[in-house]
């Protein structure tokens, strides 16, 4: 009885450290339809410096370097759907996670202006990222890792099969480290992927979804 007097103490039960942060931010038109354009990164976060301080991340501040992807374009923020999980265990060493998942409706009037600065909000807000989580070291992707990355970026963003991917086409951009990445679904749709679009960082992963294209056996009319 005593001893369990001396363990209440202790928290049996808490968040946990986060080892690992996973972010995906998707835009679309309406609440009712599908992103059509979702943005991933993944990223290591360091061990605290002192063993009091479970946790170095400060996920206060990771929310605030999120909050420029909101607007994409425009002077106000827009409609967003949000949700977080964190996950970690007692049973032996093993990261503990941290996911976010954000998705933005931009408003059945989506242009390419407002594409593009959909795009240029996630690339500084996951830029602010990494400097909450730790900016890691840039190293050179090969093209098996970047063909691998693309099909799990496509398969996490659009819930398909990562099996049910096939390459189509590949390009390599050596200055700015990434590659651009096409690859096409079972069932027709097809997705462009650019691995490494934050910095050459691979890790940070952006898809866009593109609508398989419908063939009419209508030829004319008389």
């Amino acid at each position: 009885m005593a001893s369990h007097a001396a363990d209440s103490s202790r928290a049996l039960l808490t968040l946990g450290r986060v080892d690992l942060l996973r972010v995906q931010v998707g835009f679309r038109a309406s609440p009712d339809d599908r992103a059509y354009q979702q943005f991933l990164l993944d990223l290591s976060v360091p061990e605290a410096d002192s063993a009091r301080d479970q946790d170095a991340f400060d996920e206060r501040l990771a929310l605030a370097a999120l909050e420029p992807v909101l607007y994409a374009g425009a002077e106000a923020p827009r409609h967003y759907s949000f949700h977080q999980h964190r996950w970690h265990t007692s049973w032996g060493a093993s990261p503990g996670a941290l996911e976010y998942g954000l998705l933005v409706t931009t408003g059945t009037r989506t242009t390419a202006a407002v594409a593009m600065a959909s795009h240029d909000g996630v690339v500084r807000a996951f830029r602010d990222l990494m400097e909450v989580a730790g900016r890691p070291e840039p190293t050179p992707t090969s093209r098996d890792a970047a063909i691998l990355r693309a099909r799990r970026g496509a398969a996490t963003a659009y819930a398909v099969d990562v099996d049910a991917l096939s390459l189509t086409t590949e390009e390599h951009h050596p200055a700015e480290n990434s590659w651009t990445v096409r690859l096409r679904a079972t069932a027709g749709d097809e997705y462009e992927v650019v691995v490494g679009f934050v910095d050459g960082y691979a890790r940070s992963v952006w898809v866009r979804h593109e609508q398989p294209i419908e063939a009419s056996d209508s030829i004319g009319s008389e």
